[in-house]
């Protein structure tokens, strides 16, 4: 037979087209070109044109075909091209598999471990339709598969399938069992229905007719099939296999067996499926040759090795099952040290540290002129994450995996406006969706986005407006109007005009095909512009022609699912867009030639420079066994599947063969991930126990510790406490009574405030927050003091003041917009309010104690200073006149109140200011007078509605403590106001500034601790 093996410690493709180019050395040109080459990937057959090329030495090649085998898409096996497969009826396509079987799936009662969504339904289906693809193509009954008819086939598997499950097994899985062997037989009806083959078996049928014809009628020229073996075979391949090793023009040509060294133990390797040559040990089981008919290929003499023949020597020990570790325990360190040549473990505290010291490896290999560098992983996290620390260093890497189409920037905005409509507008989907770069609904790209600002800023910032399109319309019309209100009417005719039609929320049951329809017409139409039309830009981009071909063939698949809910929709159209591999985006334009990241099946055959195995940790690589959802393990053998831990075997032939493929080798791994601990990969750990019996130890890598000293400054050199100090020209010349507790406490806060004017932005989708209850309170019982006591007169009685209680508190709540959790949350605790206001205030006025009341009433003194003059502004809630000419003055809270301490030490100015104002007859429309009595009423409208606390009562105290406030305002305003003092933050430890709106605008946090490790 003619089968061949390239060692592992030699460069595949370089060996492969040294002999293929010895071979027809002395034949003409056109001759190479009509040799075939069957490889496991297209990318390692553009290595293996690279090889060509490089072997060539600058002259011209007529290069053979290569072509890639391993992967069994549909596109590889009609790259074939056999009369033969006219006959064959064509493939299912992928979606409309899953959909149909979808549709199946969702007939298992949730009670009997069925989906309770589409979206879990579709996910079920996906692995039916792998259980489906794994049966035909581990089928192994030639006869069977290459004379029979697919019904023949389908019966006799679902024949096999009938005694799978005896009684003595778990009941879920002879439920299981029983609803597979149903949608298996529809299947196989739908299939035979319409014409069509399941995937898994046309593609096993296009290869049998292969071996039937090459067996029937020998090529005449060349067929090389080289390493299809590394990671396992399925038999339809191995037969094809078997037949090409024993033409005259063909070969197989193995990877990396060690022939003689594992002749004592190959039976035990064979038995071993996690052992890295155990799927090839079975693939020469399979084709009836044993390991002493490999003979090495004739190209290998011809290439240079720069790994060290030592270390496949000692992975291999390292790695051999227990009938082969004699040598374990016989210590010779001088036999195996050779092999640690090249060879370092990078050990990280976390994931984000592994790459990191990864990318500074990866860069680091760039310095040597033309080496190539890459990064082999099956964890799709960290490549990311490798992605992005490498463009720090200013490399943009290759990634074979490419970018998922649901996280390319249209996948994203299909999410978002599906979410947004199903989430019936909430802000901030709606943000999200609208701000994307895509979204324009018709208008110019920047008025549109000037319009989302604005209504960000008015409508959707604090409590949630009502819901849908309507809701919008409601809180704009609310605003008031001013030169921007037309901005927002004309953004929210062109949201409805795009979106009208795709409603989600409180709708009956859609077909989904319809409901991609109506999102994919909306996502257009939100997508226009007036110089370009949605669906341009939709499928535009670079990812535009995978997204089209994907709704085009998604559209008529989902004809086969049954109505969902709507809101469903996002769900299953997510499941739509991720669960479908081969629809991924490659982003390689701008790519560093010399840089790559790599997973386990693009990687097989190639050679680098320098190589990262990255992720070297249990449950990732290599993956956890799992057997599926559909059939245990025990089933699976008795059906004849091979075992879940054959798997682990294929990717510890990759960590081999890998470790092998480049004069630097990496073995990195990361301490925790996700915040939770790890352990070393089995292969890692075997690695390090058999050195440390032998007294040597891998060499540690310093990636990990340098990445971490990129960030890390060589001092910490904390930012001090923040002390503005502004021009005189830029200091306010007026201060109101709240603001002064506030520049006492914290004049950075007075200075970002009143100097920078910052504002604190409400939150987005903001709780019921006490800012809005106490706009509310306030507004109430203005509206209802003017009502009942604003003119002298009568107290009108307990119904008549309840029922303006009432109209204040609806004026009040619809003054905050149509906002109707707002409304459901206060509305109670307005009443209770109501009822404890209209019972105080009918004691308060009884024998015409108060005259009359003021609310809301505004107030200004120019306060003379030697600098010069500020003007102290107030806004007193209410300021009772009293039967004697005296007046008292209220303030309402509906939090914490201060305490009378507060007053004296100036933490609470407000009310002895505004006393001063008082009595200095400040306040429009209220001539001066003694202030009698300062009082706060604290209105919750809890199980104690409210409380009057007054501070205090006496004319001369009041006096007093007006003067003295007044006096210690003059001492701020000619220090921070008419001075030249700055604007320190935070200056007394004891006052606490009210909100800490700008607390992390002065980055206490660092000053503070800073300040206080001094200390």
């Amino acid at each position: 037979m003619n089968l061949f093996d390239i060692p592992a410690e030699l460069p595949f493709l370089d060996c492969l087209a040294a002999g293929v180019l010895a071979q027809h050395r002395d034949q003409p040109a056109e001759a190479l070109s009509r040799a075939t080459i069957l490889l496991p990937t297209r990318r390692s057959a553009r290595g293996l044109r690279d090889a060509f090329l490089a072997r060539a030495g600058g002259r011209a090649l007529l290069l053979p075909r290569m072509r890639a085998l391993a992967g069994l898409s549909t596109e590889d096996a009609d790259e074939l091209a056999l009369p033969a497969l006219l006959d064959l009826p064509p493939a299912v396509p992928a979606l409309t598999r899953q959909a149909v079987l979808t549709s199946l799936v969702l007939r298992l009662p949730p009670r009997h471990g069925g989906p309770t969504t589409p979206e879990q339904a579709w996910g079920l289906a996906a692995e039916m339709a792998r259980l489906f693809d794994e049966i035909a193509l581990e089928e192994k009954d030639t006869d069977l598969l290459a004379e029979g008819s697919p019904a023949d086939f389908a019966e006799t598997w679902l024949t096999r399938l009938e005694s799978l499950v005896p009684e003595s097994q778990a009941v879920h899985w002879q439920i299981t069992t029983t609803f597979l062997r149903g949608v298996a037989t529809t299947w196989a009806g739908w299939l035979e229905e319409a014409g069509l083959l399941d995937i898994g078996l046309r593609r096993v049928l296009a290869l049998r007719e292969q071996t039937r014809a090459w067996r029937e009628h020998p090529p005449e020229h060349p067929v090389i099939a080289a390493g299809i073996g590394v990671g396992g075979t399925i038999p339809a391949a191995v037969e094809l296999m078997r037949v090409l090793a024993g033409l005259d023009q063909g070969a197989v040509v193995l990877h990396g067996v060690d022939r003689i060294g594992l002749a004592a133990v190959w039976d035990a390797i064979r038995a071993a499926p996690t052992h890295p040559f155990s799927s090839q040990a079975r693939l020469l089981d399979a084709m009836g040759a044993e390991p002493r008919q490999v003979r090495p290929w004739p190209g290998c003499a011809e290439v240079a090795g720069a790994i060290p023949a030592a270390r496949p020597r000692l992975l291999d020990m390292a790695l051999r099952p227990p009938e082969g570790m004699a040598d374990w325990t016989r210590p010779d360190p001088t036999r195996w040290s050779p092999g640690l040549t090249g060879l370092q473990i990078l050990a990280a505290p976390d994931a984000q540290a592994e790459a990191a010291g990864i990318a500074l490896l990866l860069r680091e290999a760039l310095e040597s002129p033309g080496a190539r560098a890459a990064l082999v992983t099956p964890d799709r996290d960290l490549a990311r994450r490798v992605s992005a620390e490498l463009v720090r260093h200013g490399i943009r890497a290759d990634d074979s995996a490419g970018q998922p189409l649901a996280q390319t920037p249209t996948g994203v905005f299909l999410r978002l406006l599906a979410r947004t409509v199903a989430e019936d507008f909430a802000p901030v989907p709606l943000l999200a969706l609208t701000k994307h770069p895509l979204a324009a609904a018709g208008m110019p790209r920047a008025a549109f986005l000037d319009a989302v600002r604005l209504l960000e800023r008015r409508v959707l910032r604090g409590p949630r407006p009502l819901g849908g399109l309507d809701g919008l319309s409601q809180a704009i019309e609310a605003l008031p109007d001013d030169d921007r209100k037309p901005l927002l009417l004309r953004l929210h005719e062109a949201l409805a005009g795009a979106l009208g039609d795709f409603a989600l929320s409180h709708a009956a049951a859609r077909p989904p095909a319809d409901l991609l329809a109506a999102h994919l017409a909306a996502a257009e139409a939100l997508a226009s512009t007036p110089e370009e039309p949605g669906g341009l830009r939709l499928y535009a981009a670079q990812e535009g022609e995978v997204l089209a071909s994907h709704m085009a063939d998604l559209a008529p698949a989902l004809r086969h699912l049954p109505p969902v809910d709507p809101a469903r929709w996002p769900a299953l159209f997510e499941a739509c867009l991720e669960g479908v591999a081969t629809y991924q985006v490659r982003k390689h334009e701008t790519a560093h030639p010399r840089v790559e990241i790599l997973g386990l099946l693009e990687a097989r055959l190639l050679t680098f420079d320098r190589l990262v195995l990255g992720a070297l940790d249990e449950t990732v690589w290599p993956l956890a066994t799992d057997p599926g959802p559909w059939m245990s393990r025990p089933m699976r053998a008795q059906f004849g599947l091979p075992e879940p831990e054959a798997r682990i075997g294929r990717v510890c032939t990759d960590f081999f063969l890998f470790a092998c493929a480049a004069p630097e080798a990496v073995l990195s791994r990361a301490a925790r991930r996700g915040g939770a601990p790890t352990v070393p990969a089995r292969w890692l750990t075997r690695l390090e126990t058999f050195l440390a019996g032998q007294g040597l130890a891998l060499a540690d890598s310093v990636a990990a510790r340098l990445a971490a000293a990129l960030d890390t400054p060589e001092r910490v050199t904390p930012i001090g406490r923040p002390a503005p100090r502004p021009a005189l020209a830029l200091r306010p010349k007026e201060i109101s009574v709240t603001e002064v507790a506030t520049l006492l406490a914290d004049p950075y806060a007075f200075h970002a405030r009143r100097v920078l004017r910052l504002r604190r932005l409400d939150p987005l989708d903001a709780d019921v927050g006490a800012l809005d209850y106490g706009i509310i309170v306030h507004a109430a019982l203005a509206h209802f003091i003017q009502a009942v006591g604003a003119a002298p007169g009568g107290w009108p009685g307990e119904e008549a003041a309840l029922a303006a209680w009432g109209e204040a508190a609806a004026a009040a709540l619809a003054a905050q917009g149509p906002r109707p959790s707002l409304a459901a949350f206060w509305r109670p605790r307005l009443a209770r309010i109501g009822a404890f206001v209209v019972t105080l205030e009918a004691e308060m006025r009884r024998d015409g104690q108060i005259a009359r009341s003021w609310t809301e009433v505004e107030g200004r003194l120019e306060l003379k200073r030697p600098r010069g003059s500020v003007a102290l502004k107030a806004r007193a809630d209410r300021i009772d006149r009293l039967g004697d000419g005296s007046l008292q003055i209220l303030d309402y809270k509906t939090g914490t109140l201060p305490k009378p301490d507060d007053l004296a030490d100036g933490s609470a100015p407000q009310l002895p200011l505004e006393a001063a104002l008082a009595e200095a007859g400040a306040f429009t429309g209220l001539p001066a007078a003694t202030v009698r009595a300062l009082s706060y009423w604290k209105l919750s409208g809890g199980e104690t509605a409210g409380e009057v606390k007054g501070m205090l009562s006496e004319p001369e105290d009041v006096t007093a403590l007006a003067a003295q406030a007044l006096e210690s305002l003059g001492r701020l305003v000619d220090r921070f106001l008419l001075g030249d003092a700055a604007f320190p933050a935070r200056p007394h430890p004891g006052r606490a500034a009210r909100g800490g709106d700008y607390d992390h605008l002065s980055r206490i946090a660092e000053w503070a601790d800073a300040e206080a490790e001094e200390g």
